[in-house]
């Protein structure tokens, strides 16, 4: 991870770099218009000499930024260009100061306010992030200045004066001077430092993001996993009951989950329907599940009853998974001779019956598995299941898809879809309804799984 996140900070060091260039380029194109618009403004009131000093340095600087320009453009950036371009902007402003020595009053060029333009030059080299570009720079530029001042100092000795003769006298003042490098030192400091905390701050940004995309890469790679592990513990294959008609599906929603259903095969006439969602999302639950099939197929072989499989598969959680993980589960005996539904709510959404004249919500039951060591009131509620009928059970994945506005699509319009459709074969019936329930949120992506558990009882089947 260190090796990554250094290695992706230079990447973003390098095309910042790039980019503060190519950006210090254009500031000094169009701040050189600026000043040579300004200049030609005010040629009339200055000297022949003035002229010549003020346009033989414009036309040099943008000479340079010319050529900066073309470099980039046919060559590509270099790591030594941003001190050639720093250095070479800062020293075109003391040359100028150092023509303007030139005048009869030499003392002028340390007046002069061009040196100002050295600030915003300096500031440039913070885009770069590059604390040892900018103290360079820096220092660079009070050495030049210094410099500049020695050399008028030894025509026109200063006097120690105060900032009155400074200011408003031609003679240069030591006083003056000296505050005017210490308040250049004092902003090369804090340049260098802002430059430094901008470096640090880069780093950790990318660092940041290095690390929320390996997050997420993970989660993916969890994701798809546990995608993997719904998908293989999910029937391959519907038993073949007599008169009984079954068919289930999930839509995977953008977080996995534990949605599970299962038919399981008990004799000729009669079949166990499961439908669960344990708490969750991702991996853990998806295991969860997959103990949960194993634990209901190994309690139906054994030809256990209704109430003794909802009762191990609870002691089963509630004895292995932690006390925030838990299973909401119906299960259902269908038994086509009898003409019968046995079932076992335990805190799942309840699944819909449609007989050929009622349609009730199978709600009765008990509390969600895992939670409790014991199961309140446990028993099988009995419910007739005569040729015709329709059992609709899914998950929360389809009772809580929510509208754009916030409503869910609930229990009653589930109900009404069963009335209006009851009449289709149960694959028709399971992708037509998922197709409406997507469409309900305005095919916004899913939140959870969808999942479908469609039986029904057609003799003609059999």
């Amino acid at each position: 991870m260190t090796e990554t996140i250094a290695a992706a900070v230079n990447r973003a060091l390098a095309r910042n770099e790039v980019d503060a260039e190519r950006l210090a380029n254009r500031v000094r194109l169009l701040f050189l218009c600026a000043v040579a618009a300004l200049a030609l403004f005010n040629s009339p009131a200055v000297t022949k000499e003035s002229n010549w000093y003020n346009f033989g340095a414009l036309g040099a600087a943008f000479l340079f930024g010319g050529a900066v320009f073309a470099h980039l453009k046919t060559r590509g950036y270099r790591p030594a260009l941003k001190y050639v371009t720093s250095f070479a902007d800062v020293t075109m402003v003391h040359v100028v100061l150092l023509l303007y020595t030139r005048d009869s009053v030499a003392s002028v060029a340390l007046k002069n306010p061009v040196f100002y333009v050295v600030y915003p030059l300096i500031a440039l080299t913070l885009f770069r992030c590059h604390p040892h570009l900018t103290a360079l720079t820096g220092w660079y530029t009070v050495t030049l200045y210094c410099g500049v001042f020695a050399y008028v100092a030894s025509r026109v000795p200063p006097v120690w004066g105060d900032y009155t003769t400074e200011l408003f006298d031609a003679r240069v003042t030591a006083v003056g001077q000296l505050t005017k490098v210490l308040i250049l030192i004092a902003y090369v400091l804090v340049a260098t430092y802002l430059a430094h905390y901008g470096r640090a701050l880069l780093h950790r940004l990318v660092r940041d993001e290095v690390t929320a995309r390996s997050e997420m890469e993970a989660m993916e790679r969890e994701l798809e996993l546990a995608s993997q592990v719904q998908a293989q513990l999910l029937p391959g294959e519907y038993p073949q009951v007599e008169g009984l008609r079954l068919h289930g599906t999930i839509i995977e929603g953008r977080f996995v989950g534990g949605d599970y259903y299962d038919f399981i095969r008990l004799s000729a006439h009669s079949a166990l329907v499961l439908v669960g969602d344990v708490s969750g999302k991702g991996v853990p639950a998806a295991l969860i599940m997959a103990g949960v099939r194993a634990s209901a197929r190994l309690s139906a072989s054994t030809n256990a009853g209704l109430e003794e499989l909802v009762f191990r598969l609870n002691e089963m959680l509630y004895e292995s998974t932690s006390a925030t993980s838990y299973l909401t589960l119906f299960a259902a005996e269908i038994d086509t001779a009898a003409g019968s539904l046995r079932y076992i709510n335990a805190g799942h959404p309840p699944p819909l019956l449609r007989t050929s004249d009622a349609i009730c919500a199978l709600s009765c039951g008990t509390a969600p598995l895992g939670l409790f060591p014991v199961l309140a009131g446990l028993r099988a509620y009995c419910e007739p299941f005569p040729p015709g009928s329709l059992l609709v059970a899914c998950t929360d994945g389809v009772s809580e898809r929510s509208n754009p506005a916030g409503e869910f699509y609930g229990l009653s319009s589930l109900r009404s879809f069963v009335e209006r459709n009851r009449h289709l074969d149960c694959p028709e019936f399971a992708d037509l309804l998922l197709k409406e329930v997507r469409q309900f949120g305005a095919d916004a992506p899913l939140e959870d799984d969808l999942t479908l558990a469609v039986a029904r009882f057609d003799p003609a089947s059999a």
